[in-house]
């Protein structure tokens, strides 16, 4: 019977994902919010097509506390330009970058020795954590690199003011941050001989981080050498992205992990509706429990109609 739940919930989970744009069309009755282009710093997400509405009520959940910033969209390959022109219309100032704009970026400025040890390209199309290596990783490496960038997942919503992510951005960068979070494959990267100074990779998620800094490729060729030669099994394993940037953050000098700041900075969706409603600065709600108990519709339409006074006092 519990399989047959679990089961049940993912089909639903994954019918009302399809339907998501759908589901959060109020969003598009809500007033734009300028952003702006020659920030040095940026809010970063990639998207596909069903996410798009959902992203628009993240970045404006955001957006309403501080707007001074440099928007940047990368579709995953399926954004369509139905939802690319509305995006464009609500966030006026924002970089739509299309999935070919991302492999021409990686390809202008890899290294042979770099581009040997990457996934296979063709895996890309074939295996959502090659996908997200690319679209979460690489491309903010090689398209943003030196700059201070948030990267944001589009299952979220800011409930509260994210004061700390507002001053980092606005701040010469010093440190990098993360939240916590968790990886199956953890022992294996301890394994691997990776230092783990100053944060752990059982305990990190890219759900919302702040990234600044050089990466360099001679950095990249190390870590991607060490996990092929290890396991390249892992580049195929759901959690990869976040253990790559973990590796990277772990190397440098106090990243801050926005959890240790209060109690529930970052709520999941496993917490109840009134937990996160009363407490959450950001409300994450991942896929296999993002639809459950209507709280991600809940707390979206708590945020229209705030959204709704915050434009009216604007």
């Amino acid at each position: 019977m519990i399989i047959t739940r679990e089961r049940i919930n993912r089909l639903y989970n994954r019918y009302m994902q399809k339907n998501a744009n759908f589901l959060f069309r109020e969003i598009t009755k809500t007033a734009k919010i300028t952003t702006n282009p020659s920030s040095e710093s940026v809010i970063y997400c990639a998207i596909g097509n069903n996410a798009s509405r959902q992203y628009l009520a993240a970045i404006k959940s955001f957006l309403r506390f501080y707007n001074d910033v440099r928007v940047v969209v990368q579709s995953d390959g399926t954004l369509t330009e139905k939802y690319e022109n509305e995006i464009r219309s609500h966030l006026p100032g924002v970089e739509i970058y299309s999935q070919d704009d991302m492999f021409e970026c990686i390809d202008n400025f890899v290294s042979p020795e770099l581009a040997d040890l990457l996934p296979n390209r063709d895996d890309y199309f074939k295996h959502t954590s090659v996908k997200i290596v690319y679209l979460k990783f690489l491309n903010v490496i090689f398209r943003l690199n030196g700059s201070k960038v948030v990267i944001i997942d589009s299952d979220i919503l800011f409930l509260r003011n994210p004061e700390f992510i507002v001053n980092w951005l606005k701040s010469e960068y010093t440190h990098d941050f993360y939240g916590e979070g968790s990886n199956a494959r953890s022992a294996d990267f301890h394994n691997m001989g990776f230092e783990f100074k100053s944060l752990d990779v059982a305990n990190f998620s890219s759900g919302t981080i702040g990234i600044g800094g050089h990466v360099a490729q001679e950095e990249l060729v190390r870590i991607f050498k060490k996990i092929r030669d290890y396991d390249s099994s892992l580049f195929y394993s759901w959690e990869i992205e976040q253990a790559l940037w973990s590796i990277i953050m772990a190397t440098r000098k106090n990243p801050v992990n926005i959890d240790s700041l209060r109690d529930v900075y970052v709520g999941s969706g496993w917490r109840s509706y009134r937990d996160l409603k009363d407490n959450a600065v950001i409300a994450h709600f991942a896929g296999a429990v993002r639809f459950n108990k209507f709280r991600y519709m809940k707390l979206f339409n708590d945020f229209i109609k705030n959204f709704m006074i915050f434009s009216n006092n604007d």
